[in-house]
């Protein structure tokens, strides 16, 4: 019987020491399934984590000038890891890239189409191959056309399998220097008007009794030099008394016309006149056929001219006239006759 009982103890013991073994191995087993599901998970999202720079990345354009069209974009670099490549993007950076890209040459890659969509052009190879790292892979795409903005660029490229997961990159390529293809001139001209007048007074000794004294002219000249884009006014006006004496009641002699729409040609004594001829200018069509009017306190505009002068001076002529009678009484007469100059830069 003891025997007995010590082999069913064994027994228990063989069965307790299965259990607890067993107890390990399936605790062990669970452990396992997990380190196995952890690096299952890991394996999945390696490449994008692990994703290498591509290396001797390099970009050149055929033309730098800004906004320019037709132009050839090179690009060459090595992947830094084996993989079976669908896509390779080439993302430019700033703004303004344009035009429809066309594939000149693909070297180390199997053929494919490019699409621009804003600043990156993608590249889609059409029936994907494994690409060994470090082999080059070169590409040339015509007919883009630069950005408007001068500065530098660089493009950042990256290649993808057909999950669109990274293989490689993005990398930044060398800097491009997109340059201006004109120059900004700016000239000021400074706004410039020369006026000057010959005489600053004059005196006429008029005697009623000796006819080449009786009628007396005076001419007084003016110049005119002006860089107006739109030319210039002369206006001429005088005292509001008119050609007044001092003499008791301060007798005056009469104005030949009350203005210039009442131009005529000269006749008549005891009046005060004027008419204008000129050179370069324009005498205003009230003085032409040697018409006279009477001078205006407020002023009236007598000749002008359309935009600058050029290099030679205008010439206008105010010519002054008094013819008397014995009906003008003795005295000196006085008055004051005002010439303004309104350029017009306009």
């Amino acid at each position: 019987m003891r025997l007995m009982k010590m082999t069913t103890n064994r027994n228990a013991a063989a069965c307790s020491s299965r259990s607890q073994s067993g107890g390990r191995f399936g605790r062990g087993a669970t452990v396992l399934s997990v380190v196995a599901l952890a690096i299952g998970i890991s394996g999945l999202t390696a490449p994008a984590a692990n994703a290498a720079a591509l290396s001797t990345v390099n970009w050149t354009v055929s033309n730098n000038q800004i906004s320019k069209t037709a132009v050839t974009y090179s690009y060459s670099f090595k992947p830094a890891t084996t993989g079976v490549i669908k896509t390779v993007t080439f993302a430019v950076s700033g703004s303004g890239l344009g035009g429809a890209p066309g594939i000149v040459k693909n070297y180390g890659i199997s053929a494919g189409s490019v699409a621009l969509v804003g600043q990156t052009m993608t590249y889609t190879v059409t029936t994907p191959t494994s690409q060994v790292a470090g082999v080059p892979i070169y590409f040339e795409f015509s007919g883009l056309t630069n950005s408007g903005t001068a500065g530098t660029y660089t493009t950042s490229i990256t290649t993808k399998d057909g999950s669109a997961v990274t293989i490689d990159g993005p990398t930044a390529s060398n800097t491009v220097t997109l340059a201006s293809n004109n120059t900004a001139v700016a000239v000021t001209i400074a706004k410039s008007t020369t006026f000057t007048i010959d005489t600053t007074a004059f005196t006429l000794a008029l005697d009623p009794s000796l006819p080449a004294l009786a009628d007396q002219s005076q001419t007084v000249g003016l110049t005119v030099l002006t860089n107006a884009n739109s030319g210039y006014t002369l206006t001429v006006g005088d005292a509001a008394t008119g050609l007044q004496s001092s003499s008791t009641g301060n007798p005056t002699i009469a104005k030949f016309s009350a203005n210039k729409a009442a131009a005529a040609v000269w006749s008549g004594v005891n009046k005060f006149g004027y008419t204008v001829t000129a050179t370069g200018a324009t005498a205003d069509g009230a003085f032409s056929g040697s018409k006279y009017a009477g001078y205006v306190a407020a002023g009236e505009p007598v000749a002008s001219h359309a935009g600058p002068t050029g290099g030679t001076a205008d010439t206008i002529s105010i010519i002054n006239r008094v013819a008397i009678d014995y009906g003008a009484p003795t005295g000196d007469f006085t008055d004051t006759v005002t010439y303004t100059l309104t350029p017009n830069y306009a």
